[in-house]
């Protein structure tokens, strides 16, 4: 028999209970029972479950009423005050966007109703009765503007409240162009706080009101009805026509509003009509001037405004001549040669103390550039030796005199002289140049003498009318030439000897020739023998026949049996 057929025969043997079948019958229940405590009693798990159904709870429950809302703002005022407690630049930030336009608007409001009301007043500033009010206004402490405002309003009414007289709330308000607004309902709170304190302190009966109360500059009137009452603030002492204004208003809101008034329980909207009627109470009275007293004060501000024209156009010739002497001022300590140190008044004039050098530039020089006049400015320089490198190179051209041709210029002390001049100038520049203040050497590589020039040119011009004679196919001179070698030779000392300190570059060429007799190669070799053999000669004459050069040139000319010479002079630039 089979394992599955023994295991049958044994279940079939076997006598089942309850215990064995409760797996089966509940094992789903058991596992979600153990799911469920799972949950509440593991954290996460339970802080998971509850996020997933809070959001849907939070919306039932606010469509079912505000019991959520109630029940959560003792907490969420507690959390956000302890969030401004500790944290409050996180709660500005927070707010940083609604609460900036608001106080913008503010900010924007006050200002154009400040400019309105300057704009109003500004015409009676130019009066005598202005210094005065100016000095209130700093001995009070006022505003100017509320100052001129008192003296020129003999009053203005600036605001009409509507208001309901058994709640106390305002029903409409109005307020006067370019005045503020205010709080409609902390005016209400503060009227009705007056009303029952005077009340209660005299024991008035109900029917009996608060008629007039003051702070400060203002006036409040109040006009009482069966149903409403109406308040005007007003600045200065309001006459009786704002009494009778309010009267009439009021009346005539009882006969237009009498059940609205009657039936009111909180509902505004029904009362905006009422803000035509309002305005007709906002109105103001100035105080009537005589006319010969305005054409005093016009007279008066005439010739104030005249004073300030001539104080301002003074003003600005003191600020010119002022800017003038400054830039002049700045110009001096821009020359070489002059250091200022000291400027200011003395006497009703200006003045510039200072060292200058005597090559200086005359401070007295740069006045009619800058629009001043000797008398406007005293100049007080002592003299003295600069060495600014612009004065010591005009005191080496006043004390060494170079001939024209000659420059001079000073860098890093040391004075450069270019040019050409006699040497006796030369001699006397070497022996002057470095006792001058400001120049430690001279630099005269590049300064060369003019006898040297002319003497350099001279023994060319010699040497070139020289003529070596050869006989017929030698090449070696006849002893009757010695003298003109001789003369060659010093010639030649003398050109190599002056030319580099005339600032020449020599070229001396010794250029054989031949005549006609021979073939052309016979006279090319003949004529290259004749100048290497004067050269030769030269050499034996203490010439350096390095500093020369000798060419043949075979026949090129008819009279050829002899060397001559080719001398080329030209400034040491050229020739390296």
């Amino acid at each position: 028999m089979s394992a599955r057929l023994r295991a049958r025969a044994r279940r079939r043997d076997h006598d089942y209970t309850l215990d064995d079948l409760r797996p089966f019958l509940v094992q789903p229940e058991q596992e979600r029972l153990k799911s469920l405590e799972h949950k509440l009693e593991t954290p996460d798990a339970l802080a998971e479950a509850i996020g997933e159904v809070l959001p849907r709870a939070a919306v039932m429950s606010q469509k079912r009423g505000e019991e959520l809302s109630s029940a959560m703002q003792p907490l969420m005022l507690s959390s956000i005050h302890e969030v401004v407690r500790k944290n409050p630049e996180l709660f500005a930030d927070a707010i940083f966007p609604s609460i900036g336009p608001a106080i913008r608007r503010a900010a924007r409001a006050a200002l154009e109703a400040f400019v309105q009301r300057v704009d109003d007043m500004v015409q009676r500033t130019m009066t005598v009765e202005s210094l005065r009010w100016r000095i209130e206004a700093a001995r009070t402490g006022r505003p100017f503007i509320e100052v001129v405002m008192l003296h020129n309003l003999a009053y203005r009414v600036e605001h009409v409240f509507l208001v309901h007289r058994e709640s106390g709330l305002v029903l409409q308000h109005v307020a006067a162009e370019s005045v503020a607004p205010e709080d409609p309902d902390q005016v209400s709170a503060m009227l009705a706080a007056l009303d029952d304190f005077t009340r209660d302190a005299f024991r008035e009966e109900k029917e009996a009101g608060l008629s007039r109360f003051c702070v400060g500059g203002l006036t409040g009137v109040v006009e009482h009805g069966p149903r409403a009452m109406l308040v005007a603030i007003v600045r200065g002492i309001a006459s009786k026509d704002v009494e009778a204004s309010l009267a009439e208003t009021l009346e005539l809101i009882h006969r237009q509003y009498a059940a609205p008034l009657e039936r009111f329980q909180g509902e505004v909207a029904a009362f905006e009509p009422t803000r035509d009627a309002l305005v007709g109470c906002i109105r103001e009275e100035r105080i009537q001037k005589p006319a010969s007293r305005r054409r005093g004060q016009l007279v008066l501000g005439a010739i104030a405004v005249l004073v300030m024209i001539a104080v301002g156009i003074t003003w600005s010739l003191w600020h010119d001549q002022h800017r003038r002497f400054a830039a002049y001022v700045e110009a001096l300590g821009e020359e070489p040669g002059l250091t200022i140190t000291r400027t200011g008044h003395d006497g009703g004039r200006r003045f510039v103390e200072g060292l200058g050098d005597p090559l200086a530039l005359d401070p007295a020089a740069l006045l009619a550039a800058h629009g001043l006049d000797a008398s406007d400015v005293e100049l007080r320089f002592k003299p003295v030796y600069s060495l600014d490198p612009p004065i010591t190179e005009r005191r080496a051209f006043q004390v060494l005199k170079p001939p024209p041709g000659v420059s001079l210029s000073l860098v890093n002390g040391t004075l450069l002289a270019a040019g050409v001049a006699e040497r006796a100038w030369i001699d006397r520049a070497r022996l002057l140049a470095t006792s001058l203040p400001g120049v430690m050497a001279l630099d005269d590589t590049r300064l060369f003498e003019a006898e040297a020039i002319t003497s350099a040119e001279a023994a060319a011009a010699a040497l070139e009318g020289i003529q070596i004679s050869f006989p017929l196919g030698s090449t070696r001179p006849p002893h009757a030439e010695r003298a003109r070698l001789d003369a060659a030779a010093r010639a030649v000392q003398e050109i190599l000897g002056a030319a580099p300190r005339g600032g020449l570059s020599a070229r001396i060429e010794i250029v054989g020739h031949a005549d006609a007799t021979g073939t052309p190669e016979r006279n090319q070799r003949l004529s290259e023998e004749r100048a290497s053999m004067v050269a030769a000669e030269l050499d034996e004459r203490g010439v350096a026949t390095s500093q020369l050069s000798a060419r043949g040139v075979g026949h090129a000319d008819l009279a050829a049996r002899k060397v001559t010479f080719a001398v080329r002079l030209s400034p040491a630039s050229e020739g390296s």
